[in-house]
């Protein structure tokens, strides 16, 4: 079964055709024209909906009332939160499609919550060689590459854990990106779980794993916790991207607990928190 592991390294560098009636009463046709044939490609994962781990829950949006989010407090027990979703599909076929936005709450009596250590974070629990089982956690870590500290509070942030994010776009020069000649991708993987580097490019976490024929990525999770004072505090979150659904209002929750993914079920937690349906 998966678990969920903390961060390697504690970085504290700065037609459907009717055939009813017509509108004037009269009968409509009974017979219509060949529908076109459906494209001849496959889209979709083998995923499920996400699922609310942790202190994570639906909240509203600090800015816009009208916009649900998920909030996570990693200040109170059990100190951490998490939004996860079962794919159960290859590395290559998450590209653009891994990535959310943060929205970090100042705290006038200590330092205030920011990205740091490792938090918060994207986790790709991976089976390497085809049984069934995660054998550890990729790990794409939000924020400017290499120190992914000190994120602007009260702001939405954005980050694209397979190309550059905003940081990126803001601050240097702008350049294709995934599977192009010249990469537009942060440092931002590690793969030290799986005996890899610390910083990695999205495509080079590809390439690691497709020397795997067998792998899979059994789940993606949005991971919150803490264990400095700059990681405590309260987070929003929103436009969560895991594989070919996105996290946009409570519709796409599925229930509590963490999504497992590969040969076994998603682990339900059976509690439901106060602000669940709120």
């Amino acid at each position: 079964m998966q678990t969920l592991q903390k961060a390697a390294v504690v970085l504290i560098l700065p037609a459907i055709v009717y055939l009813g009636a017509s509108c004037d009463g009269t009968d409509a046709p009974t017979e219509t024209a060949a529908p076109a044939e459906a494209p001849s490609f496959s889209s979709g994962d083998n995923g499920g909906r996400f699922r609310l781990g942790g202190t994570a829950q639906l909240a509203q949006d600090p800015e816009n009332p009208a916009n649900d989010v998920i909030r996570i407090t990693t200040d109170v027990a059990p100190f951490f939160g998490t939004v996860s979703r079962r794919v159960n599909v290859k590395i290559d076929k998450l590209d653009n499609m891994l990535e959310f936005k943060a929205w970090f709450a100042r705290n006038p009596t200590l330092v205030g919550k920011t990205c740091h250590g490792g938090a918060p974070r994207l986790q790709l629990a991976i089976d390497r060689d085809g049984d069934g089982d995660s054998d550890g956690n990729a790990q794409g870590y939000f924020g400017a590459s290499p120190n992914f500290t000190l994120c602007p509070q009260e702001t939405w942030l954005y980050e694209d854990l397979t190309g550059p994010g905003d940081f990126f776009i803001t601050g240097g020069v702008l350049a294709p990106s995934t599977g192009f000649t010249t990469l537009n991708e942060e440092l931002e993987w590690d793969l030290t779980q799986f005996g890899g580097a610390f910083y990695n490019t999205w495509s080079q976490v590809e390439i690691f794993f497709g020397a795997n024929p067998n792998h899979l990525v059994c789940t993606v999770a949005l991971v919150d916790d803490q264990f400095t004072p700059l990681m405590q505090g309260t987070a929003y979150y929103d436009l969560f991207s895991a594989g070919t659904a996105t996290w946009t209002d409570r519709s796409d929750i599925g229930g509590r607990g963490f999504a497992q993914g590969c040969d076994d079920d998603d682990d339900d937690d059976g509690d439901d928190d106060d602000g669940d349906d709120d």
